[in-house]
């Protein structure tokens, strides 16, 4: 079967992948970003102490890794980076995975933006190192927590999507529709596949097929093609048939029994012919109707009834009586008579075999019509008499089902098959040769024009083509999505660009606290948006109020779960591509020690942006003047800026004395305030 449908398998399979391929090709694509974490836990110094510390690590790295779906991790990056997207939403598009035998926890974001998918996936392990700290216990003797979550490898922009798949889709597809093609087929051979090739015949009994008799229209006027078309390529077959026959081995005196598998296969039309074949060869022949249910061999050959086998088996008539000729060639035939009720007993008894065996003894040939295989068992007690039987297969016409039913039926009654005839073959199965006996020249057509054997090379030619286009389809569809450019345009964040950018305006991200934020003011009166319309910048800004260097606030000071430190904005920042980044902020610190988060920003800000300007704006004051350690913050992020080759920018303290430039809280400038801030920092940044 496999071998016959071939290429019905082959095109389903390159039809699966192609459909694979489509909706490989709809889909947009998505990125997935993955950071590393490494919980560690603060032990002794003795080898007991460690070996605790190592196991303890371990499984607090499970337990924080069931910890990052949660709200207390995904809730403040959502409201971050100001996603519209629910908590669910959320969690489906981050997966957690914590390496065997390991401290480390990989966190893996997935979105169709890469920068975007970058930047969450950095914010949610910075977010799992804030929850580390939060839900950690406290130990009495260790300064600080006893557990922490320390980023060992942040995420990087991808730059090939993880999906769609599209070699994963393409074979995923060719297996479906390999597997469907041929679970079809199997089905449809066992079930309603019906026999329509010479190889099917052959494959389903076993045994060789002796000739293929082509369809013919004529068989309903001309059904004994022996001798009304002599000349016609069924008589020819027929022929094939008689030559094959004669020389099966046997006794001198040759019986044929004649069967199919189910009636309409042209049984007892194929017998005939034979029979006829034989007495055109000068043997004396007989036709013995063994079919006593349904006989038709008097409708047939036009015979008139009377006496026949069944009478002869029940001591009614002898032989002599029962034979009529027929045809030129004097063809003996013997008609079933009258329709006994009991048929298969009959046939089957000790009379029913003396009868048949006489009748055989007084002809050199004698063929035997008996009815098919799966309605009743007369053909396989008549075959198991005389030795076997020959199978009438009807092309198209037999399910390969009744014909595997009909075989299990001889085996059974241990009869062998002495060979088979392929009936109603196709023109192809049935013409071993180019040319046949006809009164007239055959019509020459394009198959005529081809070598032998052109069938299996166009086909096998069109398979290989058609296999090929669809290769190189997904072949060029996976580098077209590995080349492709991923969009890195601004990530979202909870601040608000400029609303009237130019294009071809160098875009400047500003970090920092509630200042930068613009807190107290509209969009327009912010001393950021002012500084970018007077530099000709493009502002994004990433300001949250109450946060620092190394402080970060509760709802209270941003509106979130936990408000990001200006390291932890880093990422945000280096997502949007920017051109200028302004860095602004330090009050919130109180006397904190900066300098080594100061340097761990500029230093991951100058790696990753080596083109870009980056300025950092000493800490800004109130209307009174600048404490002793806000000083300090500003000397250690001054050297931290030295260190790492970015521009310290001293603005001073530009409102100090003028209480009226602030609000009601005296803590955040008022419109006037911003306006002049804005303007000492423009001052202050051109003049570096």
């Amino acid at each position: 079967m496999l071998r016959r449908r071939w290429l019905l398998i082959v095109l389903a399979g390159l039809l699966g992948t192609t459909l694979a391929l489509i909706m490989g090709g709809v889909q947009a694509p998505k990125y997935t970003a993955s950071v590393d974490v490494f919980i560690t836990v603060t032990s002794g110094q003795s080898t007991g102490d460690l070996a605790q510390g190592s196991a303890f690590s371990q499984d607090q790295a499970r337990n924080f890794a069931a910890v990052v779906p949660k709200e207390i991790v995904l809730g403040p990056v959502i409201k971050q980076y100001g996603l519209n997207i629910s908590l669910d939403d959320m969690r489906k598009n981050v997966d957690v995975d914590v390496q065997l035998n390991t401290s480390v926890i990989t966190i893996k974001v997935t979105n169709h933006d890469p920068a975007l998918a970058a930047a969450l996936a950095n914010s949610v392990a910075s977010q799992l190192s804030a929850a580390v700290l939060q839900l950690s216990p406290t130990v009495d003797d260790l300064k600080g927590a006893p557990v922490r979550a320390e980023v060992i490898e942040a995420a990087s922009i991808p730059v090939k999507p993880s999906s769609p798949n599209i070699p994963l889709y393409a074979m995923m597809g060719m297996l479906a529709g390999l597997v469907l093609s041929i679970g079809y087929l199997v089905i449809v051979e066992l079930v309603v596949a019906r026999v329509d090739s010479t190889e099917q015949v052959e494959a389903l009994t076993g045994s060789v097929v002796l000739a293929s008799i082509p369809r013919d229209r004529k068989v309903p006027r001309h059904p004994i093609a022996v001798t009304a078309l002599p000349l016609s390529l069924r008589a020819e077959a027929i022929r094939h048939v008689r030559t094959a026959l004669k020389f099966l081995p046997g006794e001198t005196n040759q019986t044929f029994v004649v069967t199919s598998s189910v009636s309409g296969e042209g049984k007892s039309t194929t017998a005939a012919n034979i029979a006829a074949a034989f007495a055109a060869e000068g043997l004396s022949t007989c036709l013995v109707e063994a079919d006593l249910r349904r006989p038709r061999l008097e409708g047939l050959l036009d015979l008139t009834g009377g006496p026949g086998l069944s009478d002869i088996v029940v001591g009614q008539s002898q032989i002599e009586d029962t034979v009529q000729t027929w045809g030129p060639d004097q063809l003996q035939v013997i008609l079933v008579g009258t329709v006994p009720p009991n048929a298969s007993e009959l046939l089957g008894s000790t009379r029913g075999q003396e009868a048949l065996r006489a009748i055989t003894e007084k002809f050199e040939v004698t063929i035997i019509d008996t009815p098919p295989l799966t309605a009743v068992t007369d053909a396989a007690i008549i075959g198991r008499m005389f030795g076997g039987v020959v199978m009438v297969v009807g092309g198209g016409k037999v399910r390969t089902s009744e014909l595997r039913q009909a075989m299990g039926a001889l085996a059974v009654a241990d009869v062998p098959i002495r060979g088979t005839v392929m009936n109603l073959a196709k023109d192809d199965a049935s013409r071993p040769y180019a040319y046949t006996y006809s009164d007239r020249a055959r019509q020459t057509k394009l198959a005529d024009l081809l070598p032998q054997g052109w069938r299996p090379v166009i086909k096998a030619a069109a398979a290989v083509v058609a296999t090929i286009a669809v290769v190189l389809t997904a072949v060029m569809m996976t580098n077209r999505q590995v080349s492709a450019q991923p969009t890195t345009g601004t990530a979202p964040t909870a601040a608000i660009s400029s609303p009237t950018p130019n294009p071809t305006s160098p875009k400047a991200v500003f970090i920092g606290d509630s200042l930068v934020a613009g807190e107290g003011a509209t969009e327009k009166q912010r001393w950021t948006t002012l500084v970018s319309a007077s530099m000709g910048w493009e502002e994004v800004n990433l300001g949250r109020g109450g946060t620092g260097y190394v402080t970060s606030s509760n709802p209270a000071g941003c509106g979130l779960q936990y408000c990001p430190t200006f390291v932890e904005m880093a990422e945000p920042a280096i997502a949007t591509n920017p051109d200028i980044v302004v860095i602004s902020g330090g009050q919130n610190d109180g006397t904190k020690v900066v300098r080594s988060a100061a340097s761990k920003l500029f230093t991951a800000l100058r790696k990753a942006l080596p083109n870009a300007r980056i300025y950092v704006i000493s800490p800004l004051w109130r209307s009174t003047q600048i404490p002793a350690s806000l000083e300090q913050i500003g000397a250690e992020v001054k050297a931290a800026a030295a260190a790492a080759g970015v521009t310290y920018v001293d603005v001073g303290n530009p409102l100090q004395n003028q209480p009226e430039m602030f609000s009601a809280d005296g803590t955040h400038p008022n419109a006037a305030g911003y306006k002049k801030l804005a303007t000492a920092i423009t001052a202050a940044i051109r003049k570096s």
